[in-house]
């Protein structure tokens, strides 16, 4: 079964990170469609990339290295080192897919507009659902990695979102223009 299609199957829990193939091609190959998806989405919020493409570049990195520094951490901390190339691979893969899933609604983005005061439109709930699933996604790799019960997974994966999101605002506040250095 080829590597994308594998991808995708994470995404509706049809496997788990102990079907991704082991090595470093594989790893290899989901960092990389990881950052080519990151640049497109970035790309689509931007119009040009936040910063230039070297700073989005460089935010992505630096998530790439939270994801991968969190996540085998946690894997070290559970005595589960042996497996953690296929779940970087399995988390790689799945965040790069469920990327290509967002571009559409990233493309479709309200401006601000065209947002009002009002109630919740179409484009929020779908951009919340879709968090929601990036949560189950991530959760069902890590609750099958480090043999977790299912909350404690979405905990999980949340931690690391939480942690990303720490990290890219302190990094986006020094690289990129504007008062607060957040993209608007």
């Amino acid at each position: 079964m080829s590597l994308i299609r594998l991808f995708f199957q994470l995404l509706f829990l049809r496997v788990g990170p102990e079907d991704m193939p082991a090595g470093q091609q594989p790893l290899l190959v989901a960092v990389a469609l990881y950052l080519v998806v990151g640049v497109l989405l970035d790309i689509a919020v931007t119009g040009e990339g936040a910063g230039g493409v070297g700073g989005g570049l460089l935010l992505l990195a630096a998530d790439a290295l939270v994801l991968a520094g969190y996540s085998a951490g946690l894997a070290v901390l559970r005595d589960h080192r042996p497996r953690i190339p296929q779940m970087l691979t399995a988390l790689f893969g799945a965040t790069a897919m469920l990327g290509l899933v967002a571009w559409p609604l990233v493309v479709m983005q309200p401006s601000a507009s065209e947002v009002s005061d009002g109630p919740i439109g179409w484009w929020s709930l779908a951009m919340i659902a879709l968090f929601a699933w990036n949560l189950v996604v991530l959760g069902q790799i890590y609750r099958r990695t480090l043999d977790f019960g299912a909350a404690l997974g979405v905990l999980t994966a949340l931690g690391y979102f939480i942690l990303s999101s720490l990290v890219y605002t302190g990094l986006a506040m020094q690289l990129l223009p504007g008062e607060s250095g957040l993209p608007t």
